[in-house]
């Protein structure tokens, strides 16, 4: 789903299930007066909507208008509306990309019970676990290599022979890495 025309602020949302599901269930399940009832106090009726002070600006007057039918709302000060998840996002400060954060804080808020994730999303896991392991392990001795260069080698590189030197460098990374390892480096 494309956010906007312009290819130069085109933004993707994610698709996939783990992130729609939250998203889905928070629709479905918590209702829009509610929520803008606890961002922003009572409302007044106006005709088939409700009106609340905004929460997402400084409001004296109800500007914030909901159609609890149609499960949307408005704010005609901030020319903003959506639904349930997206007052949600922008009241309590989440980015786009975090809607699904947001939807699933909100079905925590109001007592509803947040999605699992489906069982492939645990299958993926496993399967990108031993490449995980590797970047991880890649990293860790990138880590142990720039600590050694820096820090322990400018100090063996003081001796006169260059004989002695190599035995001692070699010594040193040996006890260096042994070291790092038992930490977990």
């Amino acid at each position: 789903m494309i956010i906007d025309a312009n290819p130069e602020t085109r933004t993707r949302r994610y698709r996939s299930v783990s992130y729609t599901r939250p998203i889905d269930e928070a629709k479905r399940l918590v209702p829009i007066p509610d929520l803008a009832e606890k961002l922003a106090g009572p409302g007044v009726r106006r005709g088939c909507e409700i009106a609340f002070r905004c929460p997402l600006h400084d409001d004296h007057d109800p500007s914030l208008r909901v159609d609890p039918d149609k499960g949307v709302w408005f704010c005609d000060p901030c020319l903003v509306g959506g639904d349930v998840v997206e007052l949600a996002r922008l009241a309590w400060g989440y980015d786009q990309r975090e809607a699904h954060v947001a939807a699933t804080m909100l079905l925590m808020e109001f007592g509803c019970e947040v999605p699992q994730r489906p069982p492939a999303w645990f299958r993926k896991q496993e399967r990108q676990k031993p490449i995980d392991d590797a970047i991880e392990e890649t990293i860790k001795g990138n880590f142990r290599r720039r600590v050694f260069k820096y820090t322990i080698l400018p100090c063996l590189q003081l001796g006169n022979r260059p004989a002695e030197r190599k035995g001692e460098i070699a010594a040193a990374w040996k006890e260096f890495e042994a070291s790092m390892r038992r930490i977990g480096r």
